[in-house]
């Protein structure tokens, strides 16, 4: 017969297929097993079907025992809360245990954002063209990490100026560029009609020369031919011994030898990881004299500079692509600018002397 702890794996990979149908991303994927994994093991051998309030609770005592944060102790609760939720739609249990949990909410922190001067000094402090691309596009659409990474070129129309985005749930929205945004797109994706947008940057291989047991050795890398095992022909060839060829001839040499050769090492269809595009944003911030620069901060300064230029709050709603209104209402916050303006508007002793 089969254990308790066996059926508790075998509920939680139904789960994980049951957020795979909803099209969960995979990061929200990650961290709710890995809250359910926790769950199981301090359940032991006990079957996670009858566990009562008491048990929820014990759990949470122990994981804060262990330094999870009252944040990190309410984001497990409601991890609990929706993985219950399924088991009983199911009817594997018959009431949703954690829903009889209470435990504190957290207090609301405001989380920092860019000023509309910080952010002209990023784009200012970019030295290439991707950099550039990367952090006009971030501020001109709002979008999020994984929706910048796994842009294709294929979705931007330049001429509308428009972008169709894949967003969380696989729902599809429109983004909009700003004309600097499109400019430096443009310059970035030059000729390429199709692939990721941002791709990996891959170092060019330069031909050379080199003094090798007493001879000049010319080495470089032809990127038009192939061996049969798809890998491109690294070339080495021997110019003559370095006490009767001059460095200068052997240079000579080597362009000649180099007149039909294809260089250009070609960039492969890979996206952008998501790693190393919060570095490239961490690195233009201290460039900046900017601290934790990252997509979230770009994406909260994008939502209230609008607020504060006066859009509205739903259309903000539409183009962060939230689908609730309360989840914007966290992003836009009301600068001391906008309640200044609004104080200088609308009160009735504002035009007094």
């Amino acid at each position: 017969m089969r254990s308790c702890a066996h059926h508790n794996r075998q509920l939680v990979r139904r789960y994980e297929d049951w957020m795979t149908a909803l099209h969960y991303v995979q990061t929200t994927k990650t961290y709710y097993r890995k809250v359910l994994v926790k769950f199981n093991l301090f359940m032991g051998k006990k079957s996670i079907t009858n566990v009562t309030h008491l048990e929820i609770r014990a759990f949470l005592t122990h994981v804060s025992n262990y330094g999870a944060t009252l944040e990190t102790t309410y984001r497990y609760l409601g991890v609990l809360r929706r993985f219950y939720d399924f088991l009983n739609l199911g009817g594997v249990v018959s009431y949703v245990a954690p829903r009889l949990v209470r435990i504190k909410r957290t207090k609301r922190i405001d989380l920092p954002m860019l000023t509309e001067p910080e952010v002209k000094r990023l784009i200012a402090a970019t030295k290439t063209k991707r950099e550039r691309a990367l952090l006009e596009f971030a501020y001109s659409t709002g979008c999020r990490v994984s929706e910048m990474t796994h842009l294709r070129v294929e979705n931007i129309d330049f001429e509308d100026r428009s972008v169709r985005v894949r967003g969380k749930f696989n729902k599809t929205r429109i983004a909009f560029l700003t004309p600097s945004a499109s400019a430096a797109l443009r310059a970035y994706i030059q000729d390429r009609k199709s692939g990721y947008v941002f791709q990996e940057d891959r170092r060019q291989q330069h031909a050379g020369i080199s003094a090798d047991d007493g001879y000049w050795v010319a080495r470089w890398i032809d990127y038009g031919q192939k061996f049969p095992c798809g890998k491109y022909q690294q070339r080495r060839l021997n110019l003559g011994r370095v006490d009767s060829v001059s460095r200068q001839t052997a240079r000579e040499k080597l362009t000649e030898l180099l007149a039909g050769a294809n260089l250009t090492r070609p960039q492969p269809d890979r996206p952008l990881t998501t790693a190393l595009l919060v570095y490239i944003l961490a690195n233009i911030g201290q460039r900046a004299g900017l601290k934790n620069v990252g997509i979230h901060m770009i994406r909260r300064s994008f939502a209230t500079h609008l607020y504060d230029h006066g859009v509205n709050v739903e259309i903000i709603q539409k183009l962060l692509g939230h689908v609730y209104l309360g989840t914007t209402l966290g992003y836009t916050r009301l600068s001391r600018t906008h309640m200044a303006r609004a104080i200088d508007q609308n009160h009735p002793l504002a035009d007094a002397l």
